[in-house]
């Protein structure tokens, strides 16, 4: 019997990703015990060279980044596209008043990232599901003094709920439903596998990410990618640009206007 996915998803609503298998990352090497090993020991190792995570709360758009005094070797960015705002647009629950909906790409722009980025580093950067802004955020690395790399794709289910989403995804614009976005990654200065081995680890894990979407309004991202970046850069300098409390992590400097507390303190 042919299984035929696309014609599931008409009929109920599930995505034909939904049944992808061993797509979560306790079972995915089951099969595989030599790389389960390597993710394990990585893993301990980045657990016990940590610092405390650090948080801040401010506004990014008069912050001066380069006030923090350090040079990172990973940033991670995830910036409030129109996009994302264009989701929710109709509902005002997911709104703050006196707060600016979306940046401009002129806006994000301006983000001092070349300033604050050592050489080589690394710059992880949201760009949607693939619209505009895939486009726009390659000329950001050109602006920041980078060189995109990898196109990280988050594969969305919908395996609790097949139908919550099912409208709201379907963008004016798009012949198709959405299921996806982009997280470009972008290098600065060169890094070579046989020489910076004490800096990157390639090819440990995959360009793919597959969990289920959040609901509705929610802009949080999958896990998942914190490790990606943890296992390849071995640099131990690490920011989170336009993050909330969800984000707050060991070893990472989070900053964001949504974050309920601070703690950074530039001394330590």
């Amino acid at each position: 019997m042919k299984n035929d996915y696309s014609q599931h998803f008409v009929d109920t609503g599930e995505r034909p990703q939904n049944f992808i298998r061993d797509s979560n990352m306790q079972d995915r090497f089951e099969e595989y015990p030599q790389l389960r090993n390597l993710f394990r020991l990585k893993d301990e190792l980045i657990s016990i060279r940590a610092t405390p995570p650090f948080y801040l709360q401010a506004n990014l758009e008069s912050f001066d980044l380069r006030s923090l005094g350090t040079l990172f070797d990973v940033v991670l960015i995830d910036p409030p596209w129109e996009e994302y705002y264009n989701r929710t647009a109709h509902m005002t629950t997911f709104h703050t008043e006196g707060v600016k909906p979306y940046w401009s790409f002129e806006e994000i722009e301006k983000l001092p990232i070349a300033s604050i980025t050592a050489a080589p580093a690394f710059v992880f950067l949201w760009v949607g599901s693939g619209g505009e802004a895939l486009d726009l955020g390659r000329h950001l690395f050109t602006t920041w003094g980078f060189t995109r790399s990898e196109d990280i794709v988050w594969v969305k289910t919908n395996k609790e709920n097949s139908r919550a989403n099912l409208n709201a995804t379907r963008e004016k614009n798009s012949t198709f439903i959405r299921t996806k976005e982009h997280c470009l990654l972008g290098r600065k200065g060169t890094v070579r596998r046989k020489t910076d081995a004490h800096f990157i680890h390639a090819n440990v894990d995959t360009d793919v990410l597959i969990s289920d979407e959040p609901d509705l309004g929610s802009l949080r991202k999958p896990e998942e990618l914190y490790h990606i970046i943890e296992h390849f850069c071995l640099g131990r300098r690490r920011l989170e640009l336009f993050g909330e409390d969800h984000n707050i992590r060991p070893g990472w400097v989070t900053i964001g206007n949504k974050l309920s507390s601070s703690n950074w303190d530039p001394d330590v």
